[in-house]
């Protein structure tokens, strides 16, 4: 994984590059109910999301499975109320149906995606009281049980996770746990057909996928393998739908910012 420091801040930041970055903090703010600050950046509790305009802003957003591509979800108390809400906002579009997880680690859980005016997409998770894996391990994610008062998502609870695509599931988890103090909490397996990856995420494809999440301080990180025919490579930073994560390491005072294409 390629590295650089980063020496403005010791907490972790999420930055994403989209067509116009003041659109987007815009409409990210707006759901969490807080202000953007310096122009495109959106605070989410001790993680900032920073948002880059992009040098090519009329090239498609990658697909989801495309190596180093990032994806934001908010954590919700209601799920359906938070569909229905953004199924209603212009330019939003909802993908598929609420799909509520029946077994493994993360049995309970209910997600949907949806796609945000300018094409990028974002998810929403409905952990239940008692998520799968606690049977488990000890470790734990962090979730996030009380509505934010301000948002206009309803019931949104702030960012449950920060969602990336790797070429090596395994190297990433290594460097996130050996260098930047992440704990890991869970492992599955994931298959899916045709129809399904249509229908949920909009992509005429389908394979296996290996699925883990991590958390680093009170950032949750989702990571996936995807084995689904041809990948694309991860973008440069200045183009629309690249990324990068900065993140605390132990004996330093800045931040080190890791691009999750170059795994």
């Amino acid at each position: 994984m390629t590295v650089t420091t980063n020496d403005r801040t010791s907490l972790s930041t999420i930055g994403i590059t989209v067509p116009d970055a003041h659109e987007a903090a815009d409409f990210v703010a707006s759901l969490l109910g807080v202000e953007s600050g310096n122009g495109a950046t959106v605070p989410v509790g001790s993680t900032s999301i920073e948002f880059t305009s992009s040098h090519s802003p009329n090239q498609a957003p990658p697909r989801l499975v495309d190596i180093g591509t990032n994806h934001l979800c908010f954590t919700v108390g209601d799920i359906d109320r938070a569909a229905d809400h953004l199924a209603g906002l212009d330019g939003v579009s909802v993908l598929g149906e609420v799909i509520t997880v029946p077994e493994g680690p993360i049995a309970g859980n209910r997600w949907v995606y949806f796609r945000s005016p300018w094409g990028t997409l974002f998810e929403l998770q409905n952990w239940p009281e008692v998520p799968g894996y606690y049977g488990d391990t000890g470790a734990r994610l962090h979730h996030r049980r009380e509505d934010l008062p301000s948002a206009t998502l309803p019931t949104c609870r702030g960012l449950d996770h920060s969602g990336y695509s790797v070429a090596d599931l395994d190297a990433a988890i290594d460097r996130l746990v050996n260098h930047h103090a992440a704990t890991e909490v869970l492992r599955t397996d994931i298959e899916a057909d045709r129809g399904f990856m249509t229908a949920q995420f909009d992509l005429d494809v389908e394979g296996t996928s290996r699925m883990a999440m991590v958390s680093v301080g009170e950032l949750n990180i989702e990571l996936f393998e995807h084995h689904i025919g041809r990948r694309y490579a991860a973008r440069p930073l200045t183009a629309n739908g690249s990324n990068f994560l900065t993140l605390p390491a132990e004996g330093r005072r800045d931040g080190v910012r890791l691009f999750p294409g170059a795994l």
